[in-house]
């Protein structure tokens, strides 16, 4: 089962970095700079910088969640970076919408009440983005991922199976992570 499922996504990521990219470019090849309200699972919400450097065709983004309550402290950092190899316009008229999907990389440092995980993922962005005044883009995103590696207090899980003694096998939430995120970016 596990075995089918990593070829699955395997396929899945090749076939999508494949995929020829006729559509043109929906923004500008410069840089740009932006923020975003970030969601998901298993990372709760979060606020981050997005963007991208002139030249460099992969989107980057950088989010830190805090959260206290009476019995509980968390901090948390996660860093991606994806490359949009599937750009397609939908709509070219006073809003200018467009779809895109391609593969990416995910990590996140996480601390907390006698708690710590660093995690390694590989992630599928997939969007709509709205062109709206000159330089301007609102987007929509969600991006399923898998969860390559994670070592932390819980233990050391490769591929969402726990490595070591006493291990507890396989788990879906060890495995698979899902973030949605709603932000801007100005490009330049």
């Amino acid at each position: 089962m596990l075995r089918r499922i990593v070829l699955s996504v395997i396929l899945a990521l090749a076939l999508i970095t494949t995929i020829p990219t006729q559509a043109q470019a929906a923004y500008a090849d410069g840089a740009a700079i932006g923020a975003a309200f970030m969601g998901g699972f298993p990372a709760q919400a979060s606020l981050g910088l997005t963007g991208q450097f002139n030249g460099v065709p992969l989107m980057f983004g950088l989010t830190g969640r805090v959260l206290f309550t009476d019995n509980y402290q968390h901090f948390g950092i996660g860093f991606t970076m994806d490359w949009w190899g599937l750009k397609i316009p939908l709509l070219e008229d006073s809003v200018g919408i467009h779809f895109y999907l391609g593969p990416g990389l995910g990590a996140t440092v996480d601390f907390g009440s006698q708690y710590w995980n660093i995690n390694a993922a590989l992630r599928v962005p997939i969007g709509l983005s709205f062109l709206f005044a000159k330089n301007w883009e609102v987007f929509v995103e969600v991006a399923p991922s898998v969860n390559v590696l994670s070592l932390g207090s819980g233990g050391f899980r490769l591929l969402g199976i726990y490595i070591g003694n006493n291990g507890s096998g396989w788990t879906a939430d060890a495995f698979f992570g899902f973030a949605g995120q709603l932000g801007f970016r100005y490009w330049f």
